[in-house]
């Protein structure tokens, strides 16, 4: 990792990371969530740029629907305890849940839909996987 993705690294933390972290955790019913980031998978800029609104926003949009009722609530508090991010250099993505583990591999930096969960395919996985 060069000195702007660093740089770049730095800003996400400071200025993004603790409210997304904390607006996700409102979205899931207020479930105690920890995020981690892969953040050696980050290989470039752009990638780190695009997770509040590539991953983050559309996982908080997502959770609001799961989570609109008591039983929604109470499935992701059960079955969600973290939520770990990996940039990956290849294209698609994956999602997994395992272990109470939202595991989202994506490239990050690519298109959204194709390289990044578009908005409500976090919520369909969630509806079968939960």
């Amino acid at each position: 990792m060069g000195l702007a993705e660093r740089t770049e690294w730095a800003t996400f933390k400071q200025e993004s990371f603790a409210s997304k972290v904390e607006e996700l955790k409102r979205a899931a019913g207020g479930a105690d969530l920890q995020v981690t980031l892969d953040e050696a998978s980050f290989t470039t800029v752009a990638a780190i740029q695009m997770l509040s609104n590539g991953i983050f926003d559309r996982l908080i949009d997502d959770l609001k629907s799961v989570c609109r009722d008591d039983i929604g609530r109470q499935a992701v508090r059960e079955g969600i305890q973290t939520v770990h991010i990996v940039h990956k250099d290849a294209p698609g993505y994956t999602l997994d849940l395992k272990d109470g583990t939202l595991a989202i591999q994506a490239k990050v930096d690519g298109s959204i839909g194709e390289d990044l969960p578009g908005y409500g395919a976090y919520r369909s996985f969630l509806l079968k996987k939960l």
